[in-house]
C-alpha cells in the first residue's frame, strides 16, 4: 500500500494529492491530457488498492477551472469507483468547486450529481 499519490500538474493534467493517511483527496487546476484514460488509470489503480475492503469516510474535493471530454468521462469512472468502494464499506463523497460565476461547471457538477450514487455537493467560491 502506498500512502500518498502526488502527480504535479502539468498545462495540460491536474494535480492529485492523494494521502491515505491524512485523508486528504484533492484533484485540482486543468484537466486536458492527451489521453485521459492514461493519466487517470494509476489515480484509480490507486484508490482500489489502499480502499478495498477498508471503512474509511473522507470528502474527494475536485477544482478544475478546466477539463476536456475525455476527463469528464475519467472523473465519471472516480466516481463510479467511489461508490463501488462505499458500496465495500467506505464513506467517501464528494465536493465538486468552482466559481460562482462559471455556469458550464456548475451545469457539469449538477450532472454529475444527479448520476453518481455518492453523496456530491456543489460549492460555489
Amino acid at each position: 500500500m502506498s500512502e500518498k499519490l502526488h502527480i504535479q500538474p502539468t498545462e495540460l493534467s491536474p494535480e492529485i494529492i492523494f494521502d491515505a493517511t491524512e485523508l486528504k483527496f484533492v484533484i485540482q487546476g486543468r484537466s486536458m491530457p492527451e489521453n485521459s484514460e492514461m493519466f487517470y488509470e494509476p489515480v484509480l489503480r490507486w484508490l482500489r488498492s489502499n480502499f478495498s475492503g477498508k471503512s474509511v469516510k473522507a470528502t474527494f474535493d475536485v477544482n478544475l477551472d478546466y477539463y476536456n471530454t475525455g476527463s469528464f468521462i475519467r472523473l465519471m469512472g472516480l466516481f463510479n469507483l467511489l461508490k463501488d468502494l462505499n458500496d465495500d464499506g467506505n464513506e467517501f463523497s464528494v465536493r465538486w468547486i468552482c466559481e460562482a460565476e462559471d455556469e458550464d461547471n456548475i451545469a457539469d457538477g449538477e450532472s454529475f450529481k444527479q448520476v453518481v450514487k455518492i453523496p456530491f455537493e456543489i460549492v460555489e467560491i
